[in-house]
């Protein structure tokens, strides 16, 4: 007989705004506390490989037409495939080194805007729901962009229940100074040398969060008629929506990463 069809609870939102975070928290409150079968599938990383992929290649980065031509060969859709498969194995120190570069963030925007980028995402995806059937996971929790959309389309191809989403949101600046360890320091408070660097990766969050707006597939796009919350003021219960609850969590208050993603956690622990 074939196992049931997982559970899917996705993490949306905008760069830098700690869904990625709040996520793996959730992952570990689901398996431990609540004896789930979790699987944690992270969208967003398929585009740093690429990323890495493409470059590695010789391919400019900056051409949509050349990121094209990459991803209708074969032979070099399959060594991206093979890329993504060895950088899951490595050890997180080891892959966040490689992958949360300054010039990946900036370029993971160029992959995603591009449909055939969009369609290698989704196609791996895909697979992986596959497997968590096979494999016998009740619960996949999906984090990246334009998850919604997403998540209705994995349902719609029959591959999980999609029961919950979370769109996560934070002011540029604390993302910026909680990325460089300089929270929680009031902006006003840094010397000029520090304030030019967390302005700088403001402008990148900005440039980002614009471009994953702007795209002509599978923009990033808040919930509608989804309630937002303060990370401290999290529900034990979201109001009712069709198809299905979703809520905006707003970062922008420095709380400890325990205290933040445990209300989170318990909130999908309900609904599951």
């Amino acid at each position: 007989m074939q196992n049931p069809l997982p559970k899917l609870v996705t993490f949306d939102g905008e760069a830098r705004s700690g869904k990625g975070t709040v996520v793996r928290k959730v992952k570990d409150f689901l398996r431990d506390e609540c004896g789930r079968n979790v699987m944690l599938i992270d969208s967003g990383q398929v585009f740093r490989v690429l990323v890495l992929a493409v470059t590695r290649a010789g391919v400019d980065i900056d051409s949509p037409e050349a990121i094209d031509a990459y991803l209708t060969d074969e032979s070099r859709v399959q060594e991206a495939i093979r890329l993504v498969k060895a950088v899951y194995r490595m050890p997180k120190p080891e892959r966040e080194a490689l992958l949360y570069t300054p010039e990946v963030n900036v370029n993971c925007a160029k992959i995603g805007a591009r449909p055939l980028g969009q369609a290698f995402k989704d196609e791996l995806v895909c697979k992986w729901l596959s497997d968590a059937r096979a494999e016998g996971f009740d619960t996949v929790l999906v984090d990246g962009r334009a998850m919604e959309e997403t998540g209705e389309m994995l349902e719609g191809k029959g591959l999980c229940r999609y029961i919950l989403g979370f769109f996560f949101v934070c002011d540029p600046v604390v993302s910026a100074q909680r990325t460089l360890g300089r929270m929680p320091a009031p902006y006003a408070q840094l010397d000029d040398e520090t304030r030019g660097v967390v302005d700088k990766l403001v402008a990148q969050i900005e440039i980002r969060n614009k471009s994953d707006r702007g795209r002509k597939v599978q923009p990033l796009v808040m919930p509608e008629n989804a309630p937002r919350y303060a990370i401290n003021h999290i529900p034990t219960e979201l109001p009712s929506r069709h198809p299905r609850p979703m809520a905006i969590i707003d970062r922008s208050l420095e709380v400890p990463l325990d205290t933040m993603a445990l209300p989170i956690a318990r909130l999908a622990a309900h609904y599951l």
